[in-house]
């Protein structure tokens, strides 16, 4: 486990939307189109456009005592380089180091209850001590992620960054669903299962394979490689290493309870070059302009669309984070304007 309790703590203001750090003036990074991290093509690319590591790895758990019998959980989101190099212990930016994770989640203006009940079900801690752990993956993980930093969104709000990390993980982990992919194979726990056969699984499930980590002979961990593209866009690759297991290996009953998982589909993230399609307003009459607005709900198909709540007149906006809409706001004083269809900016 990478897991370990935070070094030092690190004093912070009372936490307040409306009294959040000073405005920092965003990068005007010129970013190419479809260019993935990693590649030839990718070399020099400012990093607002692709994280500077190169490679995000999601790295999914197999604990007894932790989540539903049928899922696994998550241990982090990790940015590695090309070549499979880890990140500073104490992360990348010192300012954005935080002990109190859980309440910025809690009180972030885009958070919508859902999101905290999946990160205390899917993101538990074994210790128990649920904000220490993700205040850890944060601090040492979250603040590698070039492309979340502050400076690279003229829209950023406070906690936007951390918010967007744990939102963008828990999307993978339930795409990328690793029960489905091996029980769909008939390997399930309580058995002893050869681990060629787990790789042969995620491989036929996604396309790719994954590392397939053991602790003492039983499952513990599958990690995930990506590559990233076009700066939000997560697009799955095979694994450096096959992992530490070998053989016959134990997967562990857990001692949890199942939960009902919607069928989805799995595979590789596909990604379209069109012009995103026009969502459904929920609410408001797009100004008379004929755009899109109202704050929008439920479910959504275009990741990083955004729809001003009422362009011109609020500073709220709805962007479409893995699948959900989720309700955002311009830095304090700024108010959301509508360009073109789903396309918004803060001003």
């Amino acid at each position: 486990m990478k897991f370990m309790t935070l070094a030092a703590s690190v004093a912070l203001a009372a936490l307040s939307l409306t009294s959040a750090r000073p405005m920092l003036a965003a990068r005007q990074a010129t970013c190419p189109a479809n260019v993935l991290s990693c590649s030839s093509a990718s070399s020099g690319i400012d990093g607002c456009c692709l994280p500077t590591m190169g490679t995000l790895l999601l790295v999914q758990q197999w604990y007894t005592t932790l989540g539903p019998s049928n899922q696994f959980t998550m241990h982090g989101l990790w940015p590695d380089t090309c070549s499979g190099g880890q990140g500073p212990s104490n992360g990348c930016d010192s300012s954005r180091v935080y002990t109190d994770v859980q309440t910025r989640l809690e009180n972030y203006s885009g958070t919508g209850a859902s999101i905290m009940d999946d990160m205390n079900t899917y993101w538990g801690s074994y210790t128990g001590d649920n904000n220490s752990f993700w205040s850890h993956e944060w601090s040492k993980h979250g603040t590698c992620v070039s492309t979340l930093a502050p400076t690279c969104h003229s829209d950023w709000v406070q906690d936007q960054d951390v918010y967007t990390f744990f939102s963008t993980a828990l999307g993978l982990r339930k795409q990328y669903d690793l029960y489905a992919a091996l029980a769909n194979a008939g390997i399930t726990p309580g058995s002893n299962p050869n681990v060629s056969d787990m790789h042969a699984a995620i491989q036929t499930a996604f396309g790719v394979d994954a590392e397939i980590n053991c602790a003492s002979g039983a499952l513990s961990e599958i990690w995930l490689t990506f590559n990233i593209q076009n700066g939000n866009q997560y697009v799955l690759g095979n694994a450096l290493s096959q992992g530490s297991c070998s053989g016959s290996i134990s997967y562990p009953e857990k001692s949890g309870s199942p939960v009902t998982v919607p069928s989805s589909t799995t595979g590789p993230i596909s990604h379209s070059t069109t012009q995103p399609s026009t969502p459904t307003s929920t609410s408001g009459s797009g100004s008379g302009s004929g755009l899109p607005s109202g704050r929008q709900t439920g479910s959504c198909s275009t990741n990083g669309a955004t729809v001003c709540v009422s362009s011109g007149s609020s500073n709220q906006y709805s962007k479409c984070n893995s699948g959900s809409w989720n309700l955002n706001q311009c830095k304090k004083g700024l108010v959301c304007y509508s360009d073109t269809q789903t396309s918004t900016h803060c001003a």
